[in-house]
């Protein structure tokens, strides 16, 4: 009978500690509103944040000036995502996603003209 109980517990402790039993943490997605002047600013970022701890989404636009980034939770932080922005020289202003959407948008609707794109020098910390 103790050896029933015993093999009882083994395997529930078995089966609770199992990956598909496991719970699993969500990804998390933050917004940010940029300063970014052209098109080797975008890829500055992109290049960079994909790099960063925990990032499984990243759009990264310099005509509306928007960053999405998609990150499993518990891996890294909106604040940590951030940092890394600034830590390029850029500003990262969290907004919200509908936000973004209606940044975006209204981007795409705008259009852009890349004569007017200037690079500024920016300080990299």
């Amino acid at each position: 009978m103790k050896k029933l109980l015993i093999l009882t517990i083994v395997l529930l402790a078995g089966f609770a500690t199992h990956p598909l039993y496991a719970q699993k943490k969500g990804n998390k997605v933050v917004c940010f509103k940029s300063n970014m002047d052209c098109s080797d600013c975008e890829k500055t970022l992109s290049e960079y944040l994909k790099f960063e701890k925990g990032v499984k989404d990243l759009k990264v636009d310099h005509v509306s000036n928007t960053i999405m980034v998609e990150y499993k939770e518990g891996k890294s932080s909106d604040e940590n995502m951030a940092k890394a922005v600034e830590k390029k020289g850029y500003k990262a202003e969290k907004i919200s996603q509908e936000e973004y959407k209606k940044i975006v948008a209204h981007a795409k609707e705008a259009g852009h003209d890349h004569d007017h794109e200037q690079h500024q020098e920016r300080e990299h910390k």
